[in-house]
Parts: structure tokens; C-alpha cells; sequence
């Protein structure tokens, strides 16, 4: 009984307090440590920066694409409503013989003595 109890307490301290193996894991200092994240933290604000870059220039090139799709669309609208606006210049013969042309028949024979007929 004795024995089983030596044993049993031999295991428990190996679970408990780990197996020496004789390595041990080489470890680095705090300065070490923040070096190296300093480091990864450079790389990563480079990386960052670039692709702002990236996503910036496809951002400037689809708005350009889309401002001169936009002004073109604009001159057509313009050049329609300019065509509706202003109406082709109408001809009239005028009191005193002369063909005169103007937005109307009245406004074209305006100092002509008036429209004829």
C-alpha cells in the first residue's frame, strides 16, 4: 500500500509540476519583443498606405468615366430643350411688300406696317 501511494504521489508531481526534459526554450527580452512589433507595424502602415493608393486611383477613374458620361448626357439634354425653347424663325409678308422672318408672323413684320392679308 505504502508503494502505490509513493507511486501515485511521483505521478501526481510530474502532472503537477511538469517532466524536465533539460532544453529550454530560448526566450527574448521586452526590448526584443517591441523591435519586432515595431517592425510588423511598419510593414503593415506600408501595406495600408499602398492599397489607400490602390483604391484611390480606381476611385478617381470611375468618377471620371462617369463625369464625362454625365456631360455628355447634359449637351444632348441642352441642345433638345434649346430646339423646344426657341422654335425655327417663321416667314410673313409684310404691308409693304417685303418677306420678313421672325419668331411670329407679328414680330417679324413688327416695324414693316403689320402682316399682309
Amino acid at each position: 500500500m505504502f508503494r502505490n501511494l509513493l507511486t501515485g504521489t511521483a505521478i501526481v508531481c510530474a502532472l503537477a509540476f511538469g517532466v524536465p526534459t533539460g532544453t529550454f526554450a530560448q526566450g527574448t527580452d521586452a526590448h526584443q519583443d517591441a523591435d519586432k512589433a515595431g517592425q510588423e507595424a511598419k510593414t503593415a502602415g506600408k501595406e495600408a498606405g499602398a492599397a489607400t493608393k490602390d483604391a484611390a486611383k480606381a476611385t478617381a477613374k470611375g468618377t471620371k468615366k462617369v463625369a464625362k458620361k454625365t456631360a455628355k448626357g447634359t449637351k444632348n439634354v441642352a441642345k433638345k430643350v434649346k430646339g423646344a425653347v426657341t422654335p425655327d424663325e417663321i416667314s410673313a409678308t409684310c404691308k409693304d411688300g417685303t418677306v420678313q422672318t421672325g419668331k411670329t408672323k407679328t414680330t417679324a413684320c413688327t416695324n414693316h406696317g403689320g402682316v399682309k392679308g
